[in-house]
């Protein structure tokens, strides 16, 4: 609709249409990108999971990067748990896959320092124990730090996966409810380098402070044919109101959402 039109209709129709935004807002582009992939029917495949690295790697345009002209404001892919990976390492482990969504993950960013790593590790466990769940054990997140533009490596922290159980036998919404309370009470110690990125039966994060192609070449589940999913949303960011760091990096733990400058068009209407 051309301006013209626009200006006739908003003042002849009885119901104004929404606020159309100041010209520097409306042209603005500066913005995240995301986006979602899955089947209709609801079918686990890896094809999801290397559809949203290849559209992820569409949307460099989207996020910003450091002066290294390496070191991406952020990217990230959340999707169904790998369940076949996660197979094979409870087999590792002389153990037996448990039922869907009796298990949980909690994919955890620590310090790179032994003292602070260890002490960070004691204390999810004591927390994950406190609430009544099991710690199966730890897995070793396949990276490769050496893609990493330098900002990005002088930065990067320790990952690794938690695997739990609970020995009540929740499942579902209520051992996801559960890894909720014990995830928000070790938040309570994050930092720059000590992160809960995701904790659930059902889903998990792999992100970082990288450009969106660099995402797939550093996590090497996510190009493990092994990695099925029934879903997977992808976010490249832009930072506009923070530096970049790698916890603030998107998906967060439940969405993946589009910046500032679209909210902010979004609430002014709602408050209209």
């Amino acid at each position: 609709m051309n301006k013209d039109k626009m200006t006739q209709q908003v003042t002849t129709n009885s119901q104004p249409l929404p606020f159309q935004g100041q010209k520097w807002l409306v042209e603005e582009r500066d913005a995240c990108g995301v986006g979602f992939i899955a089947y209709k029917d609801g079918r686990a495949a890896h094809s999801i999971v290397a559809q949203a690295v290849t559209a992820l790697g569409c949307m460099e345009h989207r996020g910003g990067c450091s002066a290294d002209r390496d070191t991406g404001d952020g990217s990230g892919i959340m999707a169904s748990l790998p369940v076949k990976i996660f197979e094979q390492w409870f087999e590792s482990q002389g153990k037996t896959l448990p039922p869907q969504e009796s298990w949980g993950v909690g994919m955890v960013f620590m310090h790179l320092e032994e003292e602070k790593y260890q002490a960070e590790k004691a204390f999810v466990e004591a927390t994950i124990a406190k609430h009544g769940l099991t710690v199966e054990g730890w897995r070793v997140v396949p990276i490769n730090p050496g893609v990493l533009g330098e900002q990005a490596k002088e930065n990067q922290p320790r990952i690794e996966q938690v695997v739990v159980t609970s020995p009540e036998g929740l499942t579902g919404d209520e051992l996801d409810r559960r890894l909720y309370i014990a995830r928000s009470e070790v938040g309570k110690r994050l930092d720059d380098f000590f992160y809960i990125c995701s904790f659930s039966c059902r889903t998990v994060v792999y992100k970082g402070m990288v450009r969106a192609n660099v995402l797939s070449e550093f996590y090497q589940d996510l190009t493990n044919p092994d990695y099925e999913a029934t879903f997977a949303l992808y976010h490249r960011r832009f930072s506009t109101n923070t530096m970049p760091k790698w916890p603030l990096a998107q998906p967060m733990r439940m969405l993946g959402h589009n910046g500032e400058i679209n909210t902010l068009l979004g609430n002014i209407n709602w408050m209209a």
